[in-house]
């Protein structure tokens, strides 16, 4: 999976990259919000919450026969094709007001609306396809197979970076191409699932079943998980909302900065939390609460040996990431760019390391068929994302909201930090959504940090300085300059590499068993190391 992931984030730059230098800030404006619907709606009701809910419902039909979970893949592949065919004819019909709820702000740029509603009929079937890959990613993977679903976001990158090419050379309006590349993709990264679904002995095949009990368990299960497993894009609905009053660029340079964040969040984290959960669900329903307590600590020292490094490197690097990677239409990309794109990456960060331990302690919840405490975190998480974004953005402007409403957000406003209080707001809410869950997983399910838990945060906290120091040196010494190029690329490589391998080497001197699980991770190791 972290292969996979690695090779879909590369490629993500890329396409970020091409459509960086080839589009201006109004249009990749449009785009990103006319694609962020559809991929929400994937999150609430396709990767982040039917997949998340079906892999504990399918392992135990797979433990009762092959014959039962082929039939309660087929019910379940059935009506979500179902569910998925209404969701897109309504989002397409819908458009238009879709875009005046979700991007108000757009209206006071001439064709930015338009554009976008344009776009969005264009995305908005991809949510179809992406229901259907959640229900095989769901049985894949609890079956054990996890390299073909997470290949999956490497066809839409692909489709993408293409459309954007083909879009600039060959139509008027450019941005449409990317829009028709979206819907490619969806049907290429779902029809890429059903070779391994036949090995597997689950074909999909249409069954209209909607009593049957694997469906009436995911019902149960999956209602809370809507909220539980998507709260993160749910903050960033909200941050996108109050971002389209911030005027050209801001909704643009906040979808870079959580891009770049997203690189640690997709190869680490959820590459972690997803791979974990069967292993979980299969600990806890044996009753195995002793080797549950080992695979959840031994995963959780695994997750920050990765994410804090991850956090304190993109923080430190923030500037240079953005120049050697992006700038190279320094007229399109512009040095305020930059630094705007750097400062959103530095507050975003903050949130890696609350989002790395919510995933872990969420699906520890999950494991035990309890949904519940996830979506009563993602309540208490969004109440405070919007909260602090609307304290920290700054005065909203009259007209395109209730005169009550912006005159209640001024009162309420304590800093103007306009798009970047958006990002810390994001950083918040992932804190208030981690203590919650961690605090009932402890008293629900005995989940806590023992006395090794902490003792390894230390060491990689200290480790992580280390790293901190020998990169931001290094920056000074060999700077990467100030517009792209295949050197700055080459010297932002160089201060990666650097910073690991003094981050590796501090983990070593402080004999911890972290580099060892590092290790394994990485098939360095056949055996795990002894406790």
């Amino acid at each position: 999976m972290g292969a996979a992931t690695l090779a879909s984030r590369v490629l993500g730059l890329l396409r970020d990259t091409v459509l960086a230098n080839l589009f201006a800030r109004s249009v990749t404006d449009a785009f990103f919000l006319a694609f962020m619907l559809p991929n929400l709606l994937r999150r609430l009701v396709g990767e982040g919450s039917l997949t998340t809910a079906f892999v504990p419902v399918f392992t135990g039909w797979l433990r009762r026969s092959r014959d039962e979970a082929r039939r309660a893949f087929n019910a379940t592949w059935t009506l979500s094709a179902a569910v998925g065919v209404g969701i897109t004819l309504a989002g397409v019909a819908l458009a238009d007001p879709l875009v005046s709820l979700f991007a108000p702000g757009f209206a006071s740029s001439p064709g930015k609306h338009e554009l976008t509603v344009d776009l969005l009929r264009l995305c908005f079937p991809y949510i179809l396809f992406m229901i259907l890959l959640s229900v095989a990613m769901g049985a894949l993977n609890a079956a054990g197979h996890f390299l073909t679903p997470a290949i999956a976001p490497v066809l839409l990158n692909l489709a993408l970076i293409a459309a954007a090419f083909a879009g600039a050379a060959w139509l008027g309006v450019p941005a449409i191409a990317l829009g028709w590349g979206v819907l490619a993709a969806g049907v290429a990264q779902a029809a890429l699932q059903i070779g391994p679904l036949r090995r597997l002995g689950l074909s999909p095949r249409p069954l209209w079943d909607p009593r049957h009990p694997a469906l009436e368990r995911l019902g149960r299960l999956m209602g809370p998980a809507v909220l539980g497993a998507s709260v993160f894009q749910l903050n960033l609905l909200v941050n996108r909302f109050l971002a389209s009053f911030q005027g050209d660029g801001a909704v643009s340079y906040l979808y870079y900065a959580d891009r770049m964040l997203e690189l640690p969040l997709g190869l680490f984290v959820l590459a972690l939390g997803t791979a974990s959960l069967p292993s979980f669900s299969r600990l806890a329903k044996r009753g195995d609460r002793d080797g549950l307590r080992a695979a959840f600590s031994g995963t959780l020292s695994l997750s920050l040996a990765l994410a804090v490094p991850s956090t304190v490197g993109l923080i430190a690097l923030r500037e240079e990431i953005f120049t050697a990677l992006f700038r190279w239409n320094p007229q399109v990309f512009t040095r305020d760019a930059v630094e705007a794109c750097s400062l959103a990456l530095w507050l975003y960060a903050l949130g890696l390391v609350p989002i790395a331990l919510s995933r872990l302690f969420v699906n520890l919840c999950i494991a035990h068929e309890d949904t519940r405490t996830g979506a009563r975190a993602a309540v208490a998480s969004l109440a405070a994302n919007a909260l602090a974004s609307l304290a920290l953005i700054g005065p909203l402007p009259h007209g395109a909201l209730p005169g009550w409403f912006v005159e209640l957000q001024h009162r309420w406003v304590v800093a103007d930090l306009g798009f970047a209080g958006l990002a810390l707001a994001s950083s918040l809410a992932a804190g208030v959504n981690a203590l919650y869950v961690m605090a009932r997983a402890r008293a629900r399910h005995g989940a806590a940090l023992d006395r090794a838990d902490l003792e390894g945060a230390a060491r990689i906290a200290l480790a992580s300085a280390a790293m901190a120091a020998a990169v931001l040196g290094l920056a000074h010494a060999l700077p990467v300059g100030e517009v792209a190029s295949l050197r700055g690329l080459a010297l932002l490589a160089l201060h990666v590499a650097a910073g690991a391998a003094v981050y590796l080497g501090a983990l070593v001197a402080l004999r911890g068993p972290e580099p060892a699980r590092l290790a394994l991770l990485l098939r360095l190791e056949r055996t795990p190391p002894e406790e």
